[in-house]
């Protein structure tokens, strides 16, 4: 027989929340994702590796004092071996999230921009269908980037493109050559072939690069040099005609 208790459980539709929580700089995460993640009944953080640092985690310990669960994101593009890695964490957790209403997942940057909320959210949605999903906006890497280099990213009609690094190199051309302007994410994919392959997208009036911006250690480098190939996938690279 359910009792009362186990009866409203079961009726309860549990939801995970992406919160994004800017691209480091502890000052730019918003209110709203203070708010949801200091109400969610469990925390998770994702981590490249067991034991490392995360960036969000050290972003939202500038404001709260909440009890955070790593998640191990392996940095591979095979996605059988991140699916199986993450499905594995989600049934070592299933005592945690089963007795939650909420879970939270901060990641930086913004929650719908290539965030690694949404591997997570497709393993689980396999485990538990009936799981909601729920986006919390926050600030993106190029828009960091354009305010610390104190320029604008597009005016007008002209087209702005966001391009991640990790795409084909012919499909990146591609974009680079029909766009005004464009950011491109994790540069650092691109190493060696970089610089041929935004000069030959050219011209373009101004190049420059942010390496960890908002974080310690952010450089910004400009014309050429924003050309070598970065030592950071904190990368972001802005071009414009």
């Amino acid at each position: 027989m359910i009792t009362g208790a186990a009866n409203a459980s079961v009726g309860r539709r549990r939801k995970i929340i992406a919160v994004g929580v800017g691209p480091g700089d502890p000052d730019l995460i918003t209110v709203k994702a203070l708010k949801v993640i200091e109400r969610a009944d469990l925390v998770l953080v994702p981590v490249t590796s067991a034991g490392s640092s995360s960036v969000a985690d050290a972003v939202i310990r500038a404001h709260l004092e909440v009890e955070t669960v790593p998640v191990v994101f392996p940095m591979t593009r095979d996605e059988k071996t991140r699916r199986d890695s993450l499905r594995q964490q989600l049934e070592a957790l299933r005592p945690r999230w089963e007795s939650s209403e909420s879970v939270a997942l901060p990641v930086i940057g913004d929650s719908a921009l290539y965030a690694t909320a949404a591997y997570l959210y497709g393993v689980w949605k396999r485990l538990e269908p009936s799981i909601q999903l729920e986006l919390v906006p926050g600030v993106s890497a190029h828009s960091l980037a354009g305010a610390r280099a104190g320029r604008f990213l597009a005016l007008g009609e002209e087209i702005f493109s966001v391009v991640p690094g990790t795409a084909r190199p012919d499909a990146i051309l591609q974009v680079l050559k029909s766009c005004d302007s464009a950011a491109i994410y994790k540069p650092t994919a691109l190493q060696d072939n970089l610089r041929a392959m935004v000069q030959s997208a050219g011209p373009w009036s101004e190049v420059l690069r942010v390496d960890r911006g908002g974080l310690p250690g952010e450089t910004i480098l400009r014309g050429d040099a924003a050309l070598s190939a970065p030592d950071t996938y904190l990368s972001t690279l802005l071009l414009r005609r």
